[in-house]
């Protein structure tokens, strides 16, 4: 982890290179502050920068527009009723008459989502960017979703991304105290610091500012509460929250790693087993854990696994009450014994539940992989034509090994199936899925060739 106080030279290092930087980081991760020391230190060696927020401005054209003017120095009327292009041209007229290099400070990036000229803006940024050395320019960009997350998001592919050095601007150490102008705190305090901000710079500087060690209040504490349901909702922005919910408060279910890497860039989680002990991540905070928890309880707990075995019950509904009718659970299980073992089971477990919660789910609920199997097995006959692509056995076998996650996921200890394991469950309960969606396919086109056929 770069220490904090290192971060605006190492920034400013890259700049003069010269490349591109995006610094992304969560909300109150103190990203403009890291951004203006970078500045600051670009500024003390004779580097020409300028600094733009785009929180405020409304279009890419407004944009380039306004570098434009401040790049030479002087206004230009009517410059920011040009059009994208016709701002780009001027801008990049300007900065290729400079004889120095001149970084660009672009604030608050994630504006640009909300452009109306985004697709061409961000085009032609990296058209302005890719060559630095040509155009004696670079650019420090910071947000808080990724480069190639806006631009997916604006156009559904990434360009500027791959001209740009990504940082990420994680959790505050113990070595980055400094930073906030605090030099003679001792290690105690520093640890009680760290232990109740969880290493968010924003709570760090409040908890310096206020000692709510010694001064605790109400107010403190739903200022911590607040900090962490923003970081969540960023979560939820970069579409990393099933995996935070999986890594923080398990089960593990899907091979995550790269949002594991992503999740601990961000500060969220621990690096590594073997961090030090002064290195807090978000995960340690039961306030945090309460705010994920309660943003992320109506989220499928099992992944692509519970997926997969929900439509395999759904399926078993549909083909079978088609084939004898609503009765048919009794009558496939009397005449299979391990049908109607599995179904005796999931009664007894209805009734158990409306006696707890006055309420049951479908039958089917109850049952677990190889139940599934055992009904389709009994009746293959029928279900030959759902999963025709490989034969019974074949299909044994891959609900046999499927049903291998249920107890480690369901009794929290999927660390016993190793990720290997976990990946090639995956896999299997992926192409089960695939199966039921080519018989859907067949199917529904069956009954569009009888409709037609009708009319």
């Amino acid at each position: 982890m770069t220490v904090r106080g290192d971060f605006p030279g190492r920034l400013a290092r890259l700049l003069r290179a010269p490349a591109n930087v995006a610094l992304h980081g969560s909300p109150g991760s103190g990203k403009s502050w890291i951004a203006d020391r970078s500045i600051e230190q670009l500024e003390h060696v004779g580097t020409r920068s300028v600094r733009f927020d785009l929180s405020t401005s409304m279009t890419g054209a407004e944009v380039f527009a306004e570098l434009a003017t401040e790049v030479s120095g002087q206004g230009v009327a009517g410059g920011s009723s040009n059009s994208t292009r016709e701002s780009w041209k001027r801008l990049r007229a300007v900065l290729a008459a400079e004889k120095r290099l001149t970084v660009l400070a672009l604030d608050q990036f994630d504006r640009v989502i909300h452009f109306p000229d985004s697709q061409q803006f961000l085009l032609l940024l990296r058209e302005l960017l890719h060559r630095p050395e040509a155009l004696h320019c670079t650019a420090l960009i910071t947000s808080r979703r990724s480069l190639a997350f806006i631009e997916t998001h604006v156009s559904g592919i990434s360009t500027l991304a791959s001209v740009c050095y990504t940082e990420y601007l994680g959790g505050v150490n113990a070595a980055d105290i400094g930073a906030f102008g605090e030099t003679e705190l001792e290690h105690d305090d520093i640890r009680s610091c760290l232990s109740w901000s969880g290493g968010h710079a924003g709570l760090t500087k409040y908890w310096l500012a206020t000692r709510p060690d010694s001064n605790p209040s109400g107010a403190s504490e739903l200022e911590r509460a607040r900090a962490f349901v923003r970081v969540v909702d960023h979560l939820a922005e970069l579409k990393l929250l099933s995996p935070a919910a999986q890594l923080v408060l398990g089960p593990v279910v899907s091979d995550l790693f790269l949002e594991r890497q992503e999740l601990e860039e961000l500060g969220v989680l621990p690096r590594s087993p073997e961090a030090e002990s002064d290195d807090p991540s978000l995960a340690d905070q039961p306030v945090f854990r309460d705010a994920l928890a309660h943003r992320t309880w109506n989220l499928d707990p099992w992944g692509i696994f519970g997926v997969a075995e929900v439509r395999v019950r759904s399926v078993i509904e549909l083909v079978l009450a088609d084939h004898y009718g609503d009765d048919w659970p009794d009558e496939v299980a009397n005449k299979n014994a391990a049908v109607k073992k599995a179904r005796n089971e999931a009664l007894a477990k209805m009734e158990r539940d409306s006696r707890m919660f006055g309420r049951q789910a479908p039958w089917l609920s109850y049952t677990y992989p190889l139940d599934l199997w055992a009904i389709i097995n009994a009746e293959w006959a029928v279900f030959a034509a759902v999963f025709a692509a490989r034969d019974k056995a074949y299909w044994r076998g891959t609900f046999t090994a499927v049903s291998e996650y249920r107890a480690p996921l369901a009794h929290g200890r999927p660390e016993v199936l190793g990720q290997d394991r976990r990946a090639h469950l995956s896999v299997l309960a992926r192409e089960i899925l695939d199966e039921l969606d080519r018989f859907d396919a067949r199917r529904n086109n069956s009954v569009l060739q009888a409709t037609l056929g009708d009319d």
